[in-house]
């Protein structure tokens, strides 16, 4: 009887000893609920920690599925990847929500932020794309007037003013007046008369060596054209006065080269100072004009109005 009693005595302490730990265990649990998450997430993505809010706000769409704010989440999750120079895994967010059909104010939203992705990808023919796919599904004509700024937007920085001039005049009178389409459109007829270079006459100029870098502004360039084929057509002279035909054949070769170079260059001269003015009219742009395609966060307005152009001063 004894015995039975001690080993019911070691039965309890052991049970008892097992109990403790597991009791603690319980106490130290953390029991995250969607809203928690979801303010985390926030959290995180206020602080300019993108990448882990964009971790968060997809572990809330894992766990969560359900939460009545899953289009939000998966939405800033797409915004925090943007922000964060994952611009693929953005653009599969958006993506998601643009496939769930789901009417929610995001909605336009997220093809706003999809168009932005695809530019950052490179990939403005998609980018143009999926802007149009939006003008032909939304009924609001803001939203449509948006996106036709931005398509016009697009084609400024790839240097189409035609196109841009074209998309420009489709958007609504009112539209043109809250964004200002008419400055826009002033500033576009002064692109066709941006200084220009003809390649043609900077070649032909260069029959005399350097008149054609000289003609484009590079005068450090025609210096040195100048200064290299005049004396590769002395040396050849004096080799054949002297003469050392191989060595003035020779020369002729190389300088036939440089003569050469010196007309291709001239033209190419030309030409990247045509660039550099069209780019230089597009920063200029740039520098009065305000895009931002993201979610508004002032309340009693939707969101699919964020999409928003402003000037700055005048041109």
């Amino acid at each position: 009887m004894h015995k039975h009693l001690n080993s019911l005595a070691v039965l309890i302490t052991v049970l008892f000893s097992l109990a403790v730990p597991l009791a603690m265990a319980d106490s130290a649990w953390l029991i995250i609920d969607a809203q928690k998450q979801f303010q985390y997430a926030q959290q995180l993505f206020e602080e300019g920690q993108f990448q882990r809010a964009a971790e968060e706000y997809d572990r809330f769409l894992f766990f969560f599925p359900e939460a009545p704010n899953r289009e939000t989440a998966l939405f800033k999750a797409g915004e925090a990847l943007l922000r964060a120079g994952d611009s693929m895994a953005a653009l599969q967010r958006f993506g998601t929500l643009i496939q769930s059909g789901v009417q929610t104010p995001l909605l336009e939203d997220a093809y706003f932020m999809a168009a932005e992705s695809y530019l950052m990808l490179s990939n403005p023919d998609q980018a143009v794309s999926i802007l149009n796919t939006l003008i032909g599904r939304t009924e609001r004509t803001t939203v449509k007037d948006r996106a036709h700024v931005r398509i016009a937007w697009i084609h400024i920085e790839q240097m189409d003013w035609t196109k841009a001039k074209d998309i420009l005049a489709r958007v609504s009178p009112a539209g043109s007046r809250d964004l200002q389409v008419e400055a826009l459109e002033s500033e576009l007829d002064r692109a066709d008369h941006l200084p220009e270079k003809n390649p043609k006459l900077a070649g032909a100029l260069s029959i005399f060596p350097g008149a054609g870098q000289m003609y484009t502004g590079r005068y450090q360039d025609g210096l040195a054209a100048l200064v290299v084929n005049g004396g590769l057509f002395w040396a050849a002279y004096e080799s054949f006065d002297n003469d050392l035909n191989a060595l003035g054949g020779l020369i002729s070769i190389v300088g036939l080269g440089f003569y050469t170079a010196n007309i291709y260059g001239a033209v190419s001269s030309a030409h990247k100072y045509n660039q550099a003015q069209k780019q230089g009219f597009v920063e200029q742009l740039r520098q009065h004009l305000v895009i931002g395609a993201g979610p508004l966060q002032s309340a009693g307005r939707s969101s699919s109005d964020a999409f928003s152009i402003q000037w700055h001063g005048a041109f």
